[in-house]
């Protein structure tokens, strides 16, 4: 998002660059692109429905990174021979340090006292990963990872895009250096850097581009993908065009620049946020970056950047950047709703006003200071380390607090699964004839909304993209065998099977695999790759099953009703597809001899389900309850599904724990002093323990002979 210098001036120039600087020093031209970047994020964070491809305003900060950094590291080896390496990170630090710190330290404090404490563990991590410059890669570890996909935007999420660049600064001069200790005697500086970046701009391009196929979550956030564009900047800076200020060489030049500013603006309307990204797609922007920042000076674009409002915009761009959107994450989370326009213009206004203050008042006297320019490298990096602990610090306390709640909601919650708690969790049987009120749980809530996320009985060895089976129960000597085959919304089960193998002297063979259940019709997945492991997952379940189908007792399978559907392009619609899926799955598997026991799928809860319950306080209410109509749709299709297995000639049964989950008219939140839910879709290890003893009961009866 930034370079140490506004505009690309000679090594050693430390004054400010104020906007009323001569016109002669300035990259004006520069400035209002930075101006234009900043500015198309922030709306489209604002107003996203307006300004679709906003984001890509971020392409354009690494084009002039890496055109401005490659510039002054040229400059440096051609002067001097060599490039210092601890006083450019020096410099880097000076640049990006203070402000970065100073937002992260006020957002941190912000979110102890603004939001909720379920959110405390995931904006801890996320707090630490900026502080250390590994944001993009902690994003793009949640993105791959189906437990944690559906985390919340955080208010250090935007970091990502400052890690990439912090690594850009690192790798760029090493590389450098590297490759002139090689090649030293044989090629130029200039020669070398071109090698370098050309190499670098057709690898990652390419890799860019089959990433975003594959995996478009990881494509982008990560150093790789994004290391191009830096590159494609950093490549124009070996090319030095005269500035031709009249005649035909200052039309050619502005008619480029026109070219690449059209390029700018159409990547605003006809990129959005479905267009695979970065991917070719981000070719639009960055070669319009590129084209500018290449022939804008002495063009109209420089006049343009050089207006008063528009280089001041390009002067605070850093900041606003930082400050912004954690206005924009929080704000809403205070008020307790989404923001209104007026709201937003608020926040602009505010981000601005944070923008200028920490521009004007603090980066720019501390980074001009005497003493700040006189400290040695060695002292700056020791300033930064500590001020790095001190922030990660915040971050780490924020997750020792989250670590707590969670070891006194797991002990409380052992105590009362395992002491004399009536009406604990499902034993409250809300949906039944007679409820279970036990008044000592009004006010219980367990696990602590912080430790839900976590609340989660899954193991490595059960769940993998690959096809894996690990034993639960009793693995020797048992007198049933069962298998369990699902989705996560099966293996959020895990505990309860687990319990129930040892209780009943069962052994039940699991295997989960993220968003992919026991179904021949095509699911849709994130990316090409994902849908060929699912594809492989269920061929290898039904083998698996096949081969064992005479020494098991049962099939057990569950999976998700609205998460990863089938795709079909049948007019009959995705309904009839996805009980056809299931029924020729059941019939390949289990054949006509093995009972099929389809578990109905949990309802759904209300999206912040978890943040409207870490809301409350004193006695459990009903104000994050879902309606039954909302939470069991869409309807789940096993129980159709079951009735055309029947009428094929298979055995089997559906097991509906509904009545557990809801009343006649709500799915609460929390239920026997359990909460249900560990975020939007899956239901949390504790709850789905209480569920033991009544799925145990159910999977007995489903395997007596009565019932095949």
């Amino acid at each position: 998002m930034v370079t140490e210098l506004t505009t690309p001036r000679p090594e050693g120039d430390t004054r400010p660059a104020a906007a009323h600087r001569a016109r002669d020093t300035t990259r004006w031209d520069i400035q209002g692109l930075r101006a234009f970047a900043v500015l198309a994020v922030v709306l489209y964070h604002l107003w996203p429905a307006r300004l679709h491809g906003g984001f890509v305003g971020v392409d354009v900060f690494f084009v002039i990174s890496g055109y401005l950094i490659t510039g002054h590291l040229l400059r440096e080896q051609q002067a001097t021979g060599r490039i210092r390496l601890g006083p450019f990170w020096a410099r880097r630090a000076k640049r990006l340090l203070p402000g970065a710190f100073v937002t992260i330290l006020a957002t941190g404090v912000a979110v102890l006292a603004v939001v909720p404490s379920a959110l405390w563990g995931q904006y801890g991590r996320e707090l630490i990963a900026s502080t250390l410059y590994a944001q993009n890669w902690e994003l793009a570890a949640s993105a791959v990872d189906y437990l944690d996909s559906e985390n919340a935007a955080s208010p250090f999420q935007h970091f990502w895009s400052l890690s990439v660049e912090e690594q850009f600064y690192i790798g760029l001069p090493l590389l450098l250096v590297l490759l002139s200790l090689a090649l030293r005697r044989r090629t130029s500086p200039l020669v070398r850097a071109r090698l370098l970046l050309g190499t670098v701009v057709v690898v990652s391009l390419a890799w860019c581009v089959v990433q975003t196929a594959t995996s478009p979550g990881v494509a982008y956030f990560s150093t790789g993908t994004r290391a191009w564009e830096f590159a494609l900047g950093g490549l124009v800076a070996t090319v030095r065009l005269p500035v031709v200020r009249t005649g035909v060489g200052r039309a050619a030049r502005t008619g480029l620049a026109t070219v690449g500013a059209l390029a700018l603006v159409a990547s605003l309307v006809v990129i959005t946020p479905a267009t695979p990204f970065p991917g070719i797609a981000a070719a639009l922007p960055v070669l319009g970056a590129a084209v500018l920042v290449t022939v804008g000076a002495g063009t109209v674009f420089e006049q343009l950047g050089a207006l008063r409002p528009v280089a001041f915009t390009g002067r605070i761009s850093y900041a606003l950047y930082l400050w912004h959107w954690p206005l924009v994450v929080i704000v809403p989370i205070a008020l307790g709703h989404p923001m209104g326009w007026r709201t937003k213009l608020a926040v602009l206004v505010v981000s601005f006003l944070l923008a200028t203050v920490t521009t004007v008042a603090f980066e720019e006297p501390l980074r001009f200071s005497r003493r700040m320019r006189t400290l040695r490298p060695r002292r700056v990096a020791l300033l930064g380390a500590v001020a790095t602990v001190v922030v990660v610090a915040l971050g780490a306390s924020t997750l020792g607090a989250v670590h707590v709640q969670q070891v006194q909601a797991a002990t409380f919650a052992h105590e009362l699964a395992q002491g004399d708690a009536p009406c604990f969790g499902a034993a409250a049987a809300i949906g039944t004839a007679k409820p279970c009120v036990n008044p000592r749980l009004a006010d219980v809530r367990v696990p602590a909304p912080s430790a839900a996320e976590r609340d989660d009985p899954n193991r490595p060895a059960c769940w993998n993209a690959t096809f894996h089976v690990c034993e639960l129960g009793t693995t020797r000597g048992y007198s049933k065998r069962l298998i369990v085959l699902g989705d996560s919304h099966s293996n959020a089960l895990l505990g309860a099977y687990d319990a129930i193998g040892r209780r009943n002297g069962w052994r039940i063979d699991l295997a989960g695999s993220g968003g992919c259940y026991l179904t021949t019709a095509q699911q849709a997945a994130p990316d090409e790759a994902g849908v060929r492991a699912c594809n492989a997952w269920k061929q290898d379940a039904i083998r698996y099953v096949q081969q064992h189908r005479t020494e098991a007792d049962a099939l057990v399978v569950t999976h998700s009703a609205n998460l990863r559907p089938v795709t079909t392009p049948n007019p009959g619609g995705s309904g009839a597809a996805t009980e056809a899926g299931l029924v020729d799955a059941w019939q390949q598997a289990a054949g006509d001899s093995l009972p099929v026991i389809a578990i109905r799928d949990n309802p759904i809860p209300r999206a912040d389900v978890i943040v409207c319950v870490s809301r409350m306080s004193g006695a459990t209410d009903d104000s994050c309850d879902q309606p039954r109509s909302v939470a069991l749709t869409p309807s789940d299709s096993s129980a159709a599904a079951m009735r055309t297995f029947h009428a094929d000639g298979g055995r089997g049964s559906v097991i509906d724990l509904t009545k557990y989950y809801c009343t006649q008219t709500t799915c609460p939140a929390v239920i026997g002093g359990v909460l249900v839910y560990r975020d939007s879709s899956h239901v949390t290890g504790t709850w789905a323990t209480t569920l033991e003893p009544y799925l145990s009961a159910d999977l007995r009866a489903a395997m007596t002979p009565s019932r095949g």
